[in-house]
């Protein structure tokens, strides 16, 4: 909405969350973290009637003028391939009033292959609406690097692909609004496919790693994978503590979902997340068999640094690992409120960097700004010798040596020996 309003089009958004819509008509960025990424404000695009939000789809459906629709709605529920959303979603587009020319549906989503066809087409075919004289159907998946603002809505490549060739068209008439890199393909199949197999093949690859990082424990797999990298064909992903967002875990998921041979050709994608859940389990063990005291503390409930987003976050399974193994775990993350990690991960929460001196074992799961930024002598302060620490992505890397002068066991994930269970006194 924001991109399109600032280019002097007329957006309505709809949302099922009321919060969301009032949030948006009051020129806010409701996600923290995403304000930064964006780079402008909304509040203009508000004020001057480009901009509005609302909870009542009629305002949409009721309004012959809009004549594009974009869809973004979540696929997934409990980390497995989910179309109840978008079932909603196609019901409310069959009532769409429609007038001089077909309406543009395009699906932002990430899909499994066929999905669109078995619910979206379907749907909108079932209630007596034409496919494609009514509504041109495209699919275009989103791709956004939140925590880097040069990746964005305008300078990410954008597939594209429609149910024909005129939708493809119209797609790309709308899409090139905003977008500076368009990447038209044959179909919508095809356009569906992209999400769930670039990312199918990062969540292979840091699999690889992971595994690497611990049948090699006394290597140093970060050096080992960029030496690697130096060969023009190899792409370097790294160990880390798990994979988590809504993206990399289910990707694999979508394409055993939508696949025609259910299995016969797929098996190995579902030892992917196993992998990449098994690294978790591991960071969590290798914790519990290090320590003699019992209170772990945890920086970091979301997947992903300087965001507010905990789908399928690593983190939520290493507490419970920890839990399991008779471990007092606390969480910590700037973006969360206490209420919201005791209801999320089911333990309690702690002050940040004064804290940290209360536990055996510190796990710093994601690279937070306020983490990486915290001054030394604060940190020296505030960790006491001998704490075992886990850095999953090198936020406090550079602070090695000075955890090593202090007696503090500092491993990041991937560092040779990181995966060798420290003797307990």
């Amino acid at each position: 909405m924001a991109y399109y309003a600032k280019n002097g089009i007329r957006c309505v958004g709809y949302d099922i969350v009321p919060e969301t819509a009032r949030s948006v008509n009051a020129g806010k960025i409701s996600l923290p973290g995403l304000a930064q990424w964006l780079g402008f404000s909304t509040e203009p695009l508000v004020k001057n009637g480009l901009m509005h939000a609302t909870s009542n789809v009629n305002e949409i459906l009721d309004d012959p003028s809009v004549k594009a629709h974009f869809v973004s709605i979540p696929t997934e529920r409990r980390g497995k391939p989910w179309d109840g959303a978008l079932q909603d979603v196609s019901k409310k587009i069959s009532a769409k009033k429609v007038e001089d020319g077909p309406d543009l549906v395009i699906v932002e989503s990430t899909l499994s292959p066929g999905q669109c066809d078995k619910v979206l087409v379907s749907t909108l075919r079932r209630s007596g609406r034409e496919v494609p004289d009514e509504f041109h159907i495209a699919v275009a998946p989103r791709r956004d690097w939140f925590d880097n603002p040069g990746l964005n809505v305008h300078t990410i490549p954008r597939v594209v692909g429609g149910l024909n060739e005129e939708s493809k068209k119209m797609a790309i008439d709308v899409l090139g609004i905003i977008c500076s890199k368009l990447v038209p393909v044959s179909d919508h199949r095809i356009a569906e496919l992209v999400k769930s197999t670039e990312n199918s093949f990062r969540a292979l690859n840091i699999a690889f790693a992971n595994a690497l990082s611990r049948a090699f424990p006394d290597i140093d797999t970060i050096e080992l994978i960029d030496a690697a990298a130096t060969k023009w064909n190899y792409v370097a992903h790294y160990p880390g503590l798990g994979t988590g967002g809504y993206c990399i875990p289910l990707a694999p998921e979508y394409l055993i979902e939508g696949s025609r041979s259910k299995g016969e050709h797929t098996d190995f994608l579902s030892q992917i997340n196993e992998v990449n859940r098994s690294q978790t389990r591991f960071v969590g063990e290798l914790i519990a068999e290090s320590l003699s005291g019992s209170s772990v503390g945890i920086l970091g409930l979301s997947y992903k640094r300087n965001l507010k987003v905990h789908v399928l976050s690593p983190t939520i399974d290493l507490a419970g690992t920890l839990r399991k193994a008779g471990k007092h775990v606390l969480i910590q993350d700037p973006f969360y409120s206490e209420n919201e990690i005791r209801h999320i991960a089911g333990v309690d929460t702690f002050n940040y960097p004064e804290d940290l001196k209360k536990f055996d074992s510190i796990v710093v799961s994601v690279p937070h700004v306020d983490y990486t930024e915290t001054p030394v002598p604060i940190l020296l302060k505030s960790i006491r010798p001998r704490t075992f620490v886990v850095d999953a992505e090198g936020a406090w890397q550079s602070y090695r040596a000075f955890f090593d002068q202090k007696g503090i066991d500092y491993r990041k994930i991937g560092d040779a020996g990181w995966g060798l269970p420290r003797r307990t006194k």
